[in-house]
């Protein structure tokens, strides 16, 4: 083979790889993600969670930007939001326990001061990770907590919780407490 035939099947080589893996990434792409979100209700909920708080440091497309749904279903499977977007009270009725299909939730670094951690986070029994640090949540960690036996990662640093932690013997996949 020439130099430049084998030149030329090198670059061609790198830029089948290229597209593969740009295709790849693209899968991760938050516009990708929303547009998953097939359930016409999940964009509706997901404002109107961000509507239940103080929102005015979001910027609307931040807001969405760590929102990804199963390429499947169309569920809403990860919730990532922007640090310091929310502030207020965290409730039990609140439309975030209505995504039972998360998977990722992490919610670290706004500002639910004077909030303890509801018992409906029990409820969101698939998820993998919890992040929930740097929120200002007061009082104990709710026994429900014990039903997340998928959980690999859970973050509840820097909040004012106290007593003791319920049994976490359910959570046999967790890695990082």
């Amino acid at each position: 083979m020439s130099g430049s035939h084998l030149l030329l099947s090198f670059l061609s080589i790198l830029l089948l790889c290229r597209v593969s893996v740009s295709s790849i990434f693209m899968l991760d792409d938050p516009v990708v993600g929303l547009v998953a979100c097939r359930r016409p209700n999940h964009i509706q909920s997901l404002t109107q969670f961000k509507n239940e708080f103080d929102s005015t440091g979001c910027n609307q497309t931040d807001y969405f930007n760590g929102v990804r749904c199963d390429n499947t279903t169309g569920e809403v499977v990860k919730l990532q939001l922007p640090s310091g977007c929310l502030s207020g009270t965290l409730k039990p009725n609140s439309i975030l326990f209505g995504f039972h299909h998360l998977r990722y939730l992490n919610l670290s670094y706004n500002n639910f001061t004077s909030s303890s951690l509801p018992y409906e986070f029990g409820n969101l029994n698939k998820l993998e990770v919890l992040s929930l640090s740097s929120n200002g949540f007061i009082g104990q960690v709710p026994s429900s907590f014990s039903n997340l036996s998928l959980l690999s990662f859970l973050e509840l640093s820097r909040n004012e919780l106290t007593g003791s932690f319920p049994l976490i013997r359910n959570l046999t996949k967790l890695l990082l407490l």
